[in-house]
């Protein structure tokens, strides 16, 4: 790889990044449009050639997380490499809060709308009334009663805001720390770790519900925070670029094939351990590759997409099934592809202009002041 100096982290929004949200969205997508137009909507049960491709788009939300943890940590990456002030607590902790929750309760509280009277149509799972405060709180994965109903999807939102809250204390350990690069990657290697171990627990131990949090998923948040810390400050050419995105889609790939195979129950502790950790290794790559490399343009088309890849998260399994239920898709995964992504598509867009990016931008109203007051004490 050839290093030179890279722009800052944490700056604007890259085009290519989006395409990537873009793409883990679609992927994500893909998988349910498959699963809920089966005559019985669970993913057990493949028999043909199209039913494992379609299964393994499950690894969009791999991507997802590899993504979390990268964009997320780069700020005290830069600060503990850079030399620059740690984050602002209240700023991160408001741009958290106002990216995720207006949105996820408005879809919420849409989901119960669309589906609470379609309790018996296949994929509809919901929770009992007195349960439903647990969405408010964004702990639904905690009860077996309320983990995978009303709107899936949302359970990885669970996962995410616990991540939203450990974050600040990891990266007070990162900045605590500063030193070299392979100090800093000290971190998300623990964390690497400690996931591993947590799930070889769940192996010997299982739980659904513990399956579901962010000890579980350490692993993929993990990665992408050692891919921020190896690509700080770094470039790479178009070749190794290119053998950095075949590298990552190789593994990717691996990971699908090896969930795949019929390696029998002795296979079954270590795929637990394990998970998709291949493909979290990839997309780790992958994501690294695309921001420090030159620009990709067939990723950046899809940019646009990207920005409103979170309301399409969210819409698209209640549209989804509220039409099964409704009779206005037929049992084909393409047919349901065709019918229901445009109208997610519009739903998010909606999403992204009436209610996310306002929030967004009530954030930044309430952070100027914060703003200003720190430059006057420093000119």
């Amino acid at each position: 790889m050839r290093v030179t100096p890279n722009t800052p982290d944490g700056g604007a929004r890259s085009a290519e990044l989006d395409g990537l949200r873009a793409l883990a969205a679609l992927s994500v997508f893909g998988f349910h449009a498959w699963l809920y137009t089966r005559a019985i909507p669970v993913a057990i049960g493949r028999s043909t050639a199209t039913d494992y491709v379609l299964h393994e788009l499950r690894l969009g939300l791999v991507l997802f997380f590899v993504l979390s943890g990268f964009l997320l940590y780069r700020p005290w990456v830069a600060a503990a490499l850079s030399g620059r002030p740690a984050p602002s607590l209240r700023r991160y902790a408001l741009r958290r809060a106002m990216r995720v929750a207006p949105a996820y309760y408005v879809a919420v509280l849409a989901s119960v709308a669309l589906l609470w009277n379609l309790g018996s149509s296949p994929g509809v799972r919901l929770p009992s009334g007195e349960s439903l405060p647990l969405f408010a709180v964004f702990a639904q994965n905690f009860s077996d009663g309320t983990l995978m109903t009303l709107n899936p999807p949302t359970w990885t939102l669970a996962v995410e805001v616990t991540f939203y809250v450990a974050l600040p204390l990891l990266g007070a350990l990162a900045v605590r720390g500063r030193g070299t690069r392979r100090r800093q990657a000290l971190v998300p290697l623990l964390m690497l770790l400690g996931g591993l171990a947590t799930n070889a627990t769940l192996a010997a131990y299982p739980s659904n519900t513990w399956s579901k949090t962010l000890p579980a998923l350490l692993p993929y948040f993990a990665l992408g925070m050692l891919a921020a810390v190896l690509v700080h400050g770094r470039r790479c050419g178009p070749r190794a670029q290119r053998l950095l995105l075949a590298g990552g889609l190789t593994a990717v790939l691996a990971d699908a094939l090896l969930w795949s195979l019929p390696l029998g129950a002795d296979a079954t502790p270590f795929l637990h351990t394990v998970r998709d950790v291949l493909a979290g290794a990839g997309f780790a790559v992958i994501v690294g590759a695309v921001a420090a490399g030159p620009p990709l343009r067939a990723v950046s088309a899809l940019a646009s997409l990207g920005t409103i890849s979170y309301g399409l998260y969210l819409w698209h399994v209640p549209l989804l099934v509220w039409a099964r239920a409704r009779g206005f898709v037929a049992l084909n995964p393409l047919a349901a592809t065709a019918a229901v992504l445009p109208a997610s598509a519009l739903v998010a867009a909606a999403s992204w202009r009436w209610v996310e990016r306002p929030a967004l931008a009530w954030a930044r109203g309430r952070l100027a002041p914060q703003r200003s007051a720190a430059a006057a004490l420093t000119s």
